[in-house]
């Protein structure tokens, strides 16, 4: 066949990236190559997100772009926001395929089927029928990074009365152990030194399997075997830190210590109005607790701004608990009425000027907090995972256990995926600057 070039745009979270990691796989295995900036594709993925109506602004607005770019040219839509907005992408022809989250990783089989701008092809399973969990093999080539994302877990059963997510994604689905070993080992014999465990809601990892498990359990079967370098997870909720899961990370020095357990607010009547089944004095016990259990990681919170009834003072509330527990930085978030949530329709909601005044004070509170961790590292000697050459610069950068992102001067050849030693020497707005020290630390 003919060479075709394909752009794929990705909205959304990191398992939407790894997904798109694995459109692009499968694409280039069949014939397809990367169209190169300034060149026009013959084929446009829009990997889209519904968490916001941001993110479902923008994916229309790509979709858009695609279909203007290339108007006889196959534009597919898949994801979150084709559960949300299916009608509206039919009715203004925004795509000539549009595939549903339990459609998206058969893309290649789709693409074989006939598709318009007026009659597009359409494959969406409703979300709450999707049962089991596919395996993603992912190559290097696709990831392009030094590090490899094991998604083995998917969908969400929590239903917090803000979230479209259940709605898009499903309920929780997870890898079984067998897979989960078998995609590990083969990312080791691939030459990756960090893996990060990823999921839709990860602490919810087993308990739909027969019988039912814990990621607790999947960490102590996992160890027996080899691991990588690194081991990283991604977010958990407050609840799902159990002693057994702590005593079980405890017991692998290769899990990295950088742990991000969302917040959402501060203020227990928030936390109830969304549904969120713990209140503020658990999680500030909990953070102060994962920080002596892990006295150099780095602790990330999810804040949510805004949500309906968030009156000063309880706004106050999540500003002061943050101010005083010993987190590291905090991804902040305003209030998205999504349709179809039961937030949508709750009253009360904070006025544009006032919510973008909160963002901004949790903002900027972020950032002196993830100025301070990172200064408390200068002088002292670290691990650093290395990334990539700073273009343009004598600079490589690498990332620490705890997610500390450095420039550093180092040889010329380096490579990717090396793991060396370096002297922070001070702080950047983007982490760390600072120098190679003698010796490698090797994988």
């Amino acid at each position: 066949m003919t060479v075709q070039k394909v752009a794929i745009h990705t909205l959304g979270c990191k398992v939407n990236q790894l997904e798109s990691s694995f459109f692009l796989e499968v694409l280039t295995e069949a014939g397809y190559t990367i169209a190169g900036r300034g060149e026009a594709p013959d084929l446009t993925i829009v990997h889209s997100c519904a968490v916001t109506s941001r993110a479902s602004f923008e994916t229309r607005q790509l979709l858009r772009r695609a279909r203007r770019a290339n108007p006889a040219g196959p534009v597919v839509a898949v994801g979150c926001d084709v559960h949300v907005e299916l009608h509206r992408m039919t009715s203004e022809a925004l795509a000539t395929h549009i595939l549903g989250n339990g459609e998206k990783l058969d893309i290649l089989q789709w693409l074989g089927e006939p598709g318009t701008f007026q009659m597009p092809c359409v494959a969406v399973t409703p979300p709450r029928s999707l049962r089991g969990l596919r395996e993603i093999r992912v190559h290097r080539m696709a990831l392009g990074r030094s590090r490899a994302v094991l998604k083995i877990q998917d969908g969400c059963d929590a239903f917090c009365t803000y979230c479209i997510v259940p709605h898009t994604r499903g309920c929780s689905r997870s890898l079984p152990g067998p897979a989960i070993r078998s995609q590990l080992d083969r990312y080791l014999s691939q030459g990756f030194h960090e893996v990060v465990l990823s999921g839709i809601h990860l602490g919810q990892w087993g308990r739909d399997l027969g019988p039912a498990n814990s990621l607790a359990s999947l960490l102590r079967r996992l160890k027996v075997g080899r691991l990588p370098g690194r081991l990283r997870l991604s977010s958990l909720e407050p609840l799902e830190w159990t002693e057994e899961l702590l005593r079980e990370l405890r017991a692998i020095p290769e899990i990295c210590p950088h742990f991000h357990i969302p917040l959402q607010s501060g203020d227990d009547d928030v936390l109830k109005a969304m549904g969120r089944p713990y209140g503020a004095r658990l999680y500030r016990d909990l953070i102060q607790s994962l920080r002596q259990a892990f006295p150099d990681s780095a602790l990330g919170a999810d804040v949510l701004v805004g949500f309906p009834g968030e009156s000063p003072s309880r706004f106050e509330n999540t500003l002061h608990l943050l101010q005083e527990i010993p987190v590291t930085y905090l991804h902040v978030f305003p209030f998205s009425p999504r349709p179809g949530t039961p937030a949508f329709s709750l009253k009360d909601r904070i006025d544009g000027s006032t919510l973008k005044a909160r963002c901004a004070a949790l903002r900027d509170l972020s950032v002196r907090k993830r100025q301070a961790f990172a200064a408390s590292f200068t002088g002292r000697i670290l691990e650093v995972l290395v990334e990539k050459h700073e273009a343009g610069t004598p600079l490589w950068r690498g990332t620490t256990p705890n997610y500390l992102k450095i420039d550093f001067h180092g040889p010329r050849d380096l490579t990717p995926g090396e793991k060396v030693r370096v002297r922070p020497l001070d702080i950047t707005p983007g982490g760390l600057r600072g120098e190679m020290v003698h010796g490698r630390s090797g994988g």
